[in-house]
């Protein structure tokens, strides 16, 4: 029982320990807050530094009469995104030059020079000299007749050495180096695509965000004419409420029209902080809030050219083809790098060794206790040959694998062709009908505001009813609605037609005229403050 009982107390033992070690595990496992972790690392210092030469903030005089084509000279000038792609550039320049460089020899130049000792200590006789006495006895030599050194024990030099070396190789033949430049040649041609796109990408980015931003300002000046419309409506219906010709009805519906155009009001305004947002960062001036552009939204001019001499332009201006085909052939040229190793490499290989050493070696007389000099010259001049017999087939697999690359960029090359005549026959298809969709939405608008103004009278002479003004009211929002988007969504497509294809767009005199301004005929004022006034001197 006692036995028992000890295995009892022994198995609970183990389990409160188990249990203990779990719990001490867990508490092991909790993650710590992210302040302790800053609080550990917050002293270090770090390698990431702003650039020493930060772009100067734009000033506000030109921001706030701000053209199109002067933002786009900013966002070129300016962008990081684009002088990132320029050093990338000039980078690939420089490795290109490092592969032309591989024609020249190459001479190194390696000297150590330094002081060395050395102290030894031997418990018998003649270690140094490596000669055994009892050779001598044979001869009758007694001990005394030896050279001391032959009993020497201890032995300590310390001197200097220098030793110099001069190298001078020149590969001769190597059958990498012609195919290693072409692909830098490559390359390079790639990164010019690459610096190239982002300029021609970011001044199209900066003109869609300045027409955004013209479409957002636009909406704003319209949105308030429109409020000030609904305010001096709901006035007129407030005061032919009083005059028992209106009722509560007339005034609640002209209130939600009121409150309609408000809330749109207030997100012209959200959106147009987020436009001027948009193009601050892309002209690298983040902070910049007080943008204005200089010129109101209107027809930037029309497309005159046609849909074929625009596709023949596009296929090549596109850098987007230039850099697949690029990449196509940098894996060609590794192909054949890759193959060159089963080819001899011939190369000359000079060599120059020089050891110098100054110093004190002793272990007793006769030895030298002096200081010792020595020279030793060594040199040579061969040709050396190097290639691989074989590899397992690595190489061969290397290359199979590259030019499956290259047949892989030359299918992204014309897949990127097809890319490019889609894009030049959408936007090339919005560009013209959204001309002719200009000039009706703009007749569009016209009709409205002019049948709300019609109606106003027939409602202030008595005729219909307020539902009569509040749809004609939905009617001209809705239509100036469309005309901003018609405008803005046709300029995007012209900025968008002109990047794809490298054209660009003629000004348009007669749309200018067709179109005309029609926001400006939106104010109501004049006509309503008179019925407000009549409708006061008749209560």
């Amino acid at each position: 029982m006692k036995l028992i009982s000890s295995f009892a107390l022994l198995n609970a033992a183990l389990l409160l320990l188990e249990v203990s070690s779990c719990g001490r595990v867990r508490a092991e496992q909790e993650l710590p807050t992210a302040s302790s972790i800053e609080t550990i690392t917050g002293s270090w210092p770090v390698s990431r530094r702003l650039p020493q030469t930060v772009s100067p903030s734009i000033p506000e005089e030109v921001l706030k009469d701000l053209d199109m084509q002067t933002a786009v000279r900013l966002a070129e000038e300016r962008n990081p995104v684009i002088l990132e792609n320029f050093q990338s550039f000039k980078a690939a320049q420089d490795s290109l030059g490092s592969d032309f460089a591989t024609w020249w020899p190459v001479l190194s130049f390696n000297l150590n020079f330094g002081n060395y000792n050395q102290n030894s200590y031997y418990n018998y006789a003649g270690a140094n000299s490596g000669i055994d006495t009892s050779i001598y006895s044979d001869y009758g030599a007694s001990a005394s007749d030896l050279p001391s050194y032959l009993f020497a024990r201890s032995y300590t030099s310390s001197y200097l050495q220098g030793v110099q070396t001069l190298d001078l190789n020149w590969k001769i033949y190597d059958p990498a180096r012609q195919p290693q430049i072409w692909k830098g040649k490559y390359l390079v041609k790639e990164a010019g695509s690459d610096y190239v796109i982002s300029r021609r990408d970011y001044a199209l980015q900066t003109q869609q965000a300045y027409v955004r931003l013209q479409k957002f300002l636009a909406s704003i000046l319209t949105s308030e004419q429109l409020v000030e419309n609904d305010l001096l409506l709901l006035d007129l219906a407030k005061s032919r409420k009083k005059l028992g010709v209106s009722s509560e009805l007339d005034v609640a519906k002209q209130l939600t029209v009121l409150r309609t155009d408000q809330v749109n009001l207030v997100n012209s305004k959200s959106s147009s902080m987020v436009a001027q947002a948009e193009l601050a960062a892309l002209l690298n001036d983040p902070r910049a809030n007080k943008i204005n552009p200089s010129e109101a939204l209107s027809p930037l001019g029309s497309w005159q050219v046609s849909i074929d001499e625009t596709i023949d332009s596009a296929l090549d201006y596109r850098q987007v083809i230039v850099k697949n085909l690029s990449i196509a052939q940098q894996n060609e040229m590794q192909a054949q790098i890759d193959l060159a190793i089963y080819r001899p490499t011939i190369e000359l290989v000079n060599s120059l060794y020089w050891t110098k050493n100054l110093g004190f070696p002793s272990s007793g007389s006769p030895w030298i206790i002096e200081t010792g000099r020595s020279d030793f010259w060594n040199s040579e001049s061969v040709i050396q040959v190097t290639l691989t017999g074989f590899d397992g087939g690595r190489a061969r697999m290397d290359a199979s694998a590259s030019r499956k690359r290259a047949k892989s960029a030359q299918a992204a090359a014309q897949q990127s062709i097809n890319s490019v005549i889609e894009e030049v026959r959408e936007y090339f298809s919005q560009s013209v009908e959204g001309r002719e969709a200009l000039i009706v939405a703009s007749q569009r608008v016209q009709a409205a505001s002019t049948a709300l103004k019609l109606q106003s009278l027939r409602f202030n002479a008595g005729y219909g009813t307020i539902t009569d003004v509040v749809q004609s009211q939905q009617d001209l929002t809705q239509a100036v609605e469309s005309y901003i988007s018609q405008l803005s969504d046709y300029n995007l497509a012209l900025v968008n037609l002109s990047r794809a294809s490298g054209l660009t767009f003629a000004a348009d005199p007669g749309l200018a005229q067709k179109v005309g301004d029609p926001l400006s005929e939106l104010g109501l004022t004049s006509i309503l403050r008179r019925a407000k006034n009549s409708f006061n001197s008749d209560g």
